[in-house]
């Protein structure tokens, strides 16, 4: 198997990632293999990180994914906020 982004080739054990080279959010659903560090190098220099994190933050829904959040009661209004205002119904389920 070989690297989408560096066409170096990925060995036994190393960590890969599917990269969407036309991202989701744009409708894309073809992934290629890629090693983890030249995944998320390409992400943090395009800036995409950043923008993401913005994006969730304002959804609140990190409050799903950070360790130790998704069932604190702490952090249950964040929970409800998202799912009242953002979640499909019935897509919650999974969370």
């Amino acid at each position: 198997m070989t690297c989408g982004l560096c066409n170096t080739s990925i060995k036994n054990g190393e960590r890969v990632n599917a990269h969407h080279p036309l991202y989701r959010s744009n409708g894309g659903i073809e992934t290629i293999p890629t090693h983890e560090q030249c995944h998320r190098e390409l992400h943090s220099k395009r800036g995409d990180f950043r923008a993401w994190g913005k994006k969730a933050a304002s959804k609140k829904r990190w409050a799903f994914h950070l360790k130790n959040v998704r069932t604190h009661p702490a952090y249950e209004e964040a929970r409800w906020f998202y799912l009242m205002n953002y979640a499909d119904a019935g897509w919650a389920e999974g969370l």
